[in-house]
């Protein structure tokens, strides 16, 4: 895997990814001020009263960049909808299930299913400082894995855009069991239809993946539907103490 650190306040590693389709090569970046946010930190105005932590941050940030291995998993598939039973059907056997992922599904023609993941080692490196008493360090690590995870999936979600609007496609924000109405137990479903282990990725009973800094996402993709702007809007996001929090939940 390539590496490549572009700036002091941004720092790149590469995409590996196992699917039918090319392969992308794209950047994940660290961005510091990020790392600052998930700690904490919502303003640069905050960011910069804290010396000491910005120069623990960047000791962590120089180690993080070689275990950060971000991969995915990914694949398109054809579904049918029965709306009697409130289920979301594919050929291949897995099924999705309620009234939300229906409204969310029902004007596409297939989906994109995706497991996107930055690996175990930057987890262990947080766990390893938690378990020696050194919980600053731990929750930088921990704070690195999640910005990097966050950018990974955004990164995806432009170029599913890209390929979308050259097919004539629109798509809808990306969609995770688990969240807003989408029963958890559908991470079933996914890992039926995608190969997680072949990135290292597996699903436990309680419906958590490991490792943990790991995300599933469908988009449903269409010609009835439009490009959106973002893949997540946090108006009508239940997350309220979300440190990425971008606007105030409306719901």
């Amino acid at each position: 895997m390539s590496m490549n650190i572009v700036a002091t306040e941004v720092h790149n590693v590469y995409l590996n990814e196992v699917s039918k389709m090319p392969v992308i090569k794209m950047p994940v970046r660290v961005v510091k001020h990020d790392v600052f946010k998930y700690l904490g930190y919502k303003t640069l105005k905050d960011q910069k009263r804290s010396p000491l932590l910005e120069k623990e941050i960047d000791k962590a940030l120089y180690t993080a960049l070689s275990i950060i291995k971000p991969h995915a998993s990914y694949d398109y598939f054809n579904f049918s909808i029965d709306k009697e039973n409130m289920k979301v059907i594919f050929k291949e056997g897995p099924i999705f299930s309620g009234k939300y992922i229906i409204e969310k599904l029902e004007k596409a023609e297939k989906i994109a299913a995706v497991f996107l993941t930055v690996g175990d080692q930057i987890e262990k490196r947080s766990a390893d400082y938690f378990s020696n008493g050194d919980y600053l360090t731990g929750l930088i690590y921990d704070a690195i894995g999640s910005v990097a995870l966050y950018d990974l999936k955004s990164n995806f979600f432009r170029k599913l855009c890209e390929r979308a609007r050259l097919a004539g496609n629109g798509l809808t924000m990306g969609l995770s069991p688990g969240s807003d109405g989408w029963p958890i137990e559908d991470q079933t479903s996914l890992f039926k239809l995608l190969d997680g282990e072949s990135i290292g990725v597996t699903l436990k009973e309680s419906m958590m993946m490991t490792p943990v800094k790991t995300i599933s996402v469908v988009y449903g993709i269409g010609k009835e539907l439009a490009i959106p702007d973002e893949d997540h809007n946090c108006g009508k996001c239940n997350l309220k103490n979300c440190q990425f929090r971008s606007k105030p939940n409306i719901n």
